[in-house]
């Protein structure tokens, strides 16, 4: 359980665990001052039920004796109304925390998949992804990150329900103590496997039918098309079932352990009451003692099942505490000092890459250098997209050498490179939000001159003027409201804009028209020409001839 806390607190800044003592301190203190206003209420009320004439409260100044006078009353509801205000103040700003906790660590799930490794873009389901970033962060914030701030309260508050007992009659608290133990130790037990059993169950169950949501909401076309909307919908609803049949089992386990406390709380009273009568002590000394267990089993009580439940909570939920516990502060960036300035020339020496054990590519070797347009063809799975892979470092050769400008390169340093390329990938990628920021990829603004230069040559102008929004077009999900033509041209203005040194084209024009791809392929050719470097993957023979160097795989 101590390294279990100590991961939890390693998740927090350290800005955010000053901020998690200091709510727990006045959680303490709220919770003291409830107590404390509770003894006050019910002394204000004795005071104010007194006859006439009946002994008066010898501590308190003269002027206070006269049960008539209002100043007492008044005074309990300015200083309760102080104490709630107080507290609801603390509670608002713990929730506060809480939230802006699990924002920051979305954020950085978020960064760490955008600064992670290419494999796991490729070989993880979105829905996981999803839980991880927008799921598991205010899973571990709502459900353990609170769960810690209300246990240390509730258990500070049944230590000291304890204190109590222990001055007014030590054998009372014995007589709780061999009650109240075992039903807790029972059924934190029985919790505890239980909920073991199930949370790797929610955790599959609910990533599984993410994964089938996704599909669906992709398959509408293929769905209706081919007559498989019930494949896609029993494929959903059997994970989804699954999920809601562990989430709510764990849940309606919360409501056991105040159940079986109480019983035997109730039969507590039962025996010190026999025992009263058995003995024939029926005087006011055994029912104050009565009283007194009473009061301590309910104040108790309650405190031991929170925190059984929230142990509870905690425990479903510390896969969250598992994943987040390595998250950073702060973001790696790139040192500004080694970022690179120019690409003159590259060169692949030697290069094996396996995929699954089969080759893709054996001793490939390949040079090119600035000014020049070069094109890749080669068959389906030939390891043409493997070869932009390689040199942007998102995978990594088993065998040989890459080289930029003569110095051979590891596989992060190509990352360095990265702010000097623009990639066309086969399949346009496109956000839910307007041409615009599918361009520039920015909120913060944009160049005129640059925009409208790559407007003209990915031929975009004249759709965008017939457009009455014109760049504030919002292209939805994928695309999914605009033709594969223009979702490729939004791609190359994309790179155009960018204006990059080195440009990477994937099979860039099978959704465009002849005289389209024509006018491309010039302006990449002069782009070349003028010190820049394009590399090309094309099967067609007519972009093939526009290029100063073709590479053909199939002779690899």
């Amino acid at each position: 359980m101590r390294s279990y806390i100590k991961n939890i607190i390693s998740i927090l800044s350290q800005t955010e665990r000053k901020k998690l003592g200091l709510y727990i301190f006045l959680d303490i203190i709220i919770s003291i001052a409830d107590t404390a206003f509770l003894a006050f209420l019910l002394f204000v009320v004795h005071f104010y039920i007194q006859p006439e004439g009946t002994t008066r409260y010898n501590f308190l100044p003269s002027w206070l004796h006269d049960n008539d006078s209002l100043f007492l009353v008044s005074s309990l509801v300015i200083l309760f109304s102080i104490k709630n205000l107080a507290g609801f103040l603390i509670y608002r700003a713990e929730c506060k925390f809480i939230g802006h906790v699990a924002t920051r660590l979305s954020q950085a799930k978020l960064l760490q998949y955008l600064d992670g490794k290419f494999e796991d873009y490729v070989n993880t389901d979105s829905s996981v992804h999803i839980r991880r970033i927008c799921f598991q962060p205010f899973e571990f914030c709502q459900y353990i990150l609170s769960g810690i701030l209300q246990i240390f309260t509730q258990l500070f508050l049944i230590t000291l329900t304890i204190i109590a007992i222990l001055l007014f009659n030590a054998k009372l608290f014995l007589l709780l103590i061999c009650i109240l133990l075992p039903p807790v130790v029972i059924v934190f037990y029985f919790i505890k496997k239980r909920l073991t059993a199930t949370k790797l169950q929610m955790q599959s169950s609910n990533e599984r039918s993410f994964q089938y949501v996704l599909d669906a909401l992709k398959g509408y076309v293929e769905g209706n098309i081919y007559n498989r909307t019930d494949f896609f919908l029993q494929r959903f609803i059997t994970h989804r079932r699954r999920f809601s049949k562990y989430l709510f089992d764990s849940l309606s386990m919360q409501n056991m352990p105040s159940r079986v406390i109480e019983i035997f709380a109730v039969t507590g009273l039962f025996m010190l009451i026999v025992i009263a009568k058995w003995s024939g002590n029926n005087n006011s000394s055994a029912f104050i003692i009565i009283g007194a267990f009473m009061a301590a089993a309910y104040k108790i009580i309650p405190g031991i099942v929170k925190v059984i439940n929230l142990t509870g909570q905690i425990k479903a939920y510390e896969i969250s505490v598992e994943d987040l516990s390595w998250v950073g502060h702060e973001r790696k960036t790139i040192n500004e000092k080694s970022r690179a300035d120019a690409i003159d020339s590259i060169i692949f020496r030697d290069i094996s890459f396996y995929h699954a054990e089969l080759p893709v590519l054996n001793n490939f070797d390949l040079s090119i250098s600035k000014g020049e347009l070069v094109g890749i063809s080669g068959r389906s799975g030939r390891g043409k997209t493997t070869i932009l892979n390689l040199l942007l470092g998102f995978l990594a050769p088993q065998k040989g050498q890459i080289l930029v400008n003569g110095i051979v390169m590891e596989n992060e340093s190509l990352k360095k490179y990265w702010p000097l390329i623009s990639y066309v990938r086969q399949q346009p990628f496109l956000i839910h939000d307007t041409i615009l920021k599918n361009i520039t990829l920015d909120e913060t603004g944009y160049d005129m001159d640059k925009l409208e230069f790559a407007l003209k040559i990915s031929g975009l102008d004249d759709f965008i003027s017939s457009l009455p929004e014109k760049l504030e077009k919002v292209i939805t999900e994928n695309g999914k409201n605009i033709s594969g033509g223009q979702q490729q041209r939004i791609a190359l203005a994309r790179a155009l804009y960018k204006d990059a040194v080195v440009i990477l084209l994937d099979e860039p024009f099978n959704e465009l028209d002849e005289a389209s791809e024509i006018i491309l392929l010039e302006h990449f050719r002069k782009l070349a020409e003028t010190g820049r470097l394009v590399i090309m993957i094309t099967h067609d023979t007519r972009s093939l001839s526009y290029c100063h160097k073709i590479i053909s795989l199939n002779e690899q």
